[in-house]
């Protein structure tokens, strides 16, 4: 083990809603870099979520759909949508329906009950009804994955389903991810680390479990080529130890 590496300890934590900072030392030299450079890239690109794939309007067959008794066009209200900020409970797959009429705002808040989804942002517009007689019916299909998948890539996963239209996805929890490291002193030693890692996100999950699950990613990684390393070394062992069994054999 590298001298010091057992004696890391998480010093500092502070969290809110959407923000969290984590503080750790002593790390070795060199290492504050090479640890936050990889858990800002795990951060950034791979912390899974969930988010809108598609929609369903009653009467719309395609993204340049007038809708009649809504201010909004269906652009716009695709764009309120992809602002939902949800998560899937339990599945990797739900849909939440809305269905209202009458004059009025229509917020996330108005969707129906869905036991498997949790909205956080209830108070997002998602679209404004201009009389009484207006009527909006329309379902989202929510997905879990990773990074961002485009409108054109969930309209393949989609299999062209009819009257579904595929939006852009941003599945990512995370906003921003940076690290800062300081030079520590440890007794007579001034050539230790301090790691400090920010995070700000959506409340659709807290910067403690994504700060772990992206340790968790770098740790399966680098499992990953320890396995290749060890099963390259028992392929190279057989190797040659057939190749020696096949020279005395030769030479009986």
């Amino acid at each position: 083990m590298i001298e010091g590496l057992e004696g890391i300890r998480l010093t500092s934590a502070e969290e809110t809603a959407e923000y969290g900072k984590f503080v750790f030392e002593p790390l070795q030299h060199g290492y504050g870099t090479t640890m936050g450079n990889a858990l800002r890239r795990a951060l950034l690109s791979s912390i899974p979520g969930s988010a809108p794939v598609a929609i369903k309007v009653n009467g719309a067959l395609h993204e340049f759909t007038s809708l009649p008794g809504i201010k909004e066009d269906l652009q716009e209200l695709i764009f309120n949508i992809r602002n939902l900020q949800v998560s899937i409970i339990d599945g990797s797959e739900a849909t939440l329906s809305l269905k209202r009429q009458g004059r009025g705002v229509v917020k996330a808040e108005d969707f129906e009950k869905n036991s498997l989804v949790k909205i956080f942002n209830p108070e997002l517009k998602i679209a404004e009804l201009s009389a009484d007689d207006s009527v909006i019916d329309l379902q989202v299909l929510l997905r879990t994955g990773i990074g961002y998948v485009s409108s054109e890539e969930n309209h393949e996963l989609l299999s062209g389903t009819v009257d579904t239209i595929a939006i852009d996805s941003i599945y990512s929890p995370v906003r921003t991810a940076n690290f800062t490291v300081e030079p520590v002193r440890i007794k007579q030693k001034a050539d230790y680390e301090r790691l400090i890692i920010e995070i700000t996100h959506f409340p659709t999950t807290r910067a403690r479990d994504a700060l772990k699950e992206a340790l968790g990613i770098v740790d399966r990684h680098a499992q990953q080529l320890l396995a290749c390393l060890t099963t390259q070394g028992s392929m190279d062992s057989a190797s040659e130890a057939t190749t020696s069994n096949e020279n005395v054999m030769s030479k009986s």
